[in-house]
């Protein structure tokens, strides 16, 4: 049965816009909604007949603001506002970044506040619906009147310009649109502005981080769990009222999460001499800080994805309000702390491959079948330390750097699409270590060891197995790495 979401303005969540960008689902727009944009349109319209200036409608943009616009020239001041800011290069977003987007403003203006026309909304819904998916390279947005350049790129198509996807193929967007049945939009007074205004794609990129860290997170759980059981760890370090004497809330979820995932585990002890290694010892609370910089990042997002981030905008008694609502801060600094937290699960993911090898020593050097003619998993410890490396140098806060434009105007910038980028890419990063730590894991485990595991750890080794079997004499590993990965990180 297809799923069609309705979008309100008001209720969408990161889940949801996960399904309709990754999972395709379809929309549609509540009456009310439109209703609404409709007489906030007429007001806007009235003011505009009034001769009133209001800014980006009747004037120009940044530091030419001072310049009055005639009436006869406003819609051509949108559609070169469009065009002028489509000045992004680099390769195109993913095609479910592009439908989160997409959505996030869609969702945005249903609220009415830009005084948009409601036929701006049902185009972009019929964008959604009929796979339309603009091409928008990833690089040249600074967060900062929101995200210009990518949102001019989502417009242009808009208006039948440009290049888009349309059925997976790279075309025109004119034919495309034709194709699809769709009719190009002509601009109106407003219309460029809004469009090209907010935090889309900022919000999209950080809805999928979110959802990236939250697998990445159980993931990372999980290899605690199996790690755990090959290295016969202390259940002490788990333990619910050791948790509490703390009351951290994220130490003490994901402390209970590895007691599930380990419940009828014979390889686990509850003796606390000797020691356990801190990346297992400690990761309740490594764990736990991520799932509460997860959860805040969550939280935040959730918000920003019902706000209305456009500038100018008209309030319930139709007087224009100007500000600064399209700074995607708040946004860029929580992908900033997701890259950061999420790091850490690669880095206490490398400390336990680090001991998985110590463990090797003893048996099968590498797990090699015969240590010294064979190297076994010796080089998927230096893969894993080579990512952990990369992403040591991706987890620099974007959002602290400078920035001066527009002739001083806007003399601060969040950088938050290249925040999401980054956070994208540390996730990716992990979800490979931590494939590598499950190789190692799984390679430590005979079949004699696999009666007393726990029924999460059995579970997991198929899927280990199913994409990667045991070695057994050297073969090329990169692959198995890369499958598992996106195995275990599939929607």
């Amino acid at each position: 049965m297809e799923v069609v979401r309705v979008l309100d303005g008001e209720s969408l969540t990161v889940d949801t816009l996960y399904q309709i960008g990754c999972m395709g689902e379809k929309v549609a727009l509540s009456k009310k909604s439109l209703k609404r944009m409709g007489e906030f349109r007429k007001r806007l319209e009235t003011k505009i007949s009034k001769k009133e200036s209001i800014y980006g409608v009747n004037t120009g943009f940044g530091m030419l603001s001072n310049t009055h616009i005639s009436e006869r020239d406003a819609r051509k001041l949108q559609t070169n506002l469009v065009r002028s800011h489509s000045a992004g290069v680099g390769p195109p977003f993913p095609e479910e970044i592009v439908r989160e987007a997409m959505t996030v403003k869609l969702n945005s203006l249903l609220k009415g506040n830009s005084c948009v026309r409601p036929e701006v909304a049902t185009t972009l819904a019929e964008f959604l619906n009929r796979r339309i998916v603009p091409f928008i390279p990833q690089i040249g947005s600074l967060g900062a009147s929101g995200d210009l350049a990518p949102s001019a790129y989502m417009a242009l198509a808009m208006i039948g310009e440009g290049r888009s996807f349309y059925k997976g193929t790279l075309m025109e967007t004119k034919p495309a649109l034709r194709e699809a049945g769709i009719a190009p939009l002509t601009l109106d007074s407003k219309e460029g502005i809004s469009l090209i205004n907010g935090t889309c794609f900022t919000a999209a990129l950080a809805c999928q981080a979110v959802v990236l860290g939250r697998k990445l997170l159980d993931m990372a759980n999980s290899c605690v769990s199996l790690t755990g059981e090959v290295l016969r760890a202390n259940m002490q370090s788990f333990d619910e009222e050791l948790m509490q004497l703390r009351g951290q809330l994220g130490q003490v979820l994901v402390a209970r999460d590895i007691r599930t995932k380990l419940q009828g585990s014979k390889h686990v002890r509850d003796t606390p001499v000797p020691q356990d290694p801190y990346s297992i010892r400690c990761s309740p609370q490594v764990h736990g800080s991520v799932y509460d910089a997860v959860s805040f990042a969550q939280a935040l997002v959730n918000t920003e994805l019902n706000a209305v981030t456009d500038n100018p905008v008209m309030n319930e008694a139709g007087v224009i309000l100007h500000g600064g609502n399209f700074h995607a801060q708040p946004v860029a600094m929580a992908l900033d702390l997701l890259s950061l937290a999420l790091s850490y699960l690669g880095d206490l993911s490398l400390a336990r491959i680090h001991q998985l090898m110590r463990y090797s020593e003893g048996k099968r050097a590498f797990f090699a079948s015969k240590p010294g003619l064979e190297s076994g998993l010796m080089l998927t410890e230096y893969t894993a330390t080579a990512l952990m490396n990369e992403n040591s140098t991706l987890i620099h806060p974007s959002s602290s750097y400078p920035a001066n434009v527009s002739g001083g105007v806007e003399d601060h910038a969040s950088h938050g699409v290249n925040a999401g980028l980054k956070a994208l890419k540390v996730s990716e990063n992990v979800a490979k270590i931590l494939s590598i730590e499950l190789l190692c894991s799984s390679n430590a485990l005979s079949s004699s060891d696999l009666a007393g595991l726990s029924s999460h750890s059995v579970s997991l080794l198929k899927t280990v197995r199913s994409v990667s079997h045991p070695i057994s004499g050297d073969r090329p590993l990169g692959n198995d790495i890369e499958a598992l990965a996106s195995r275990l990180m599939k929607p």
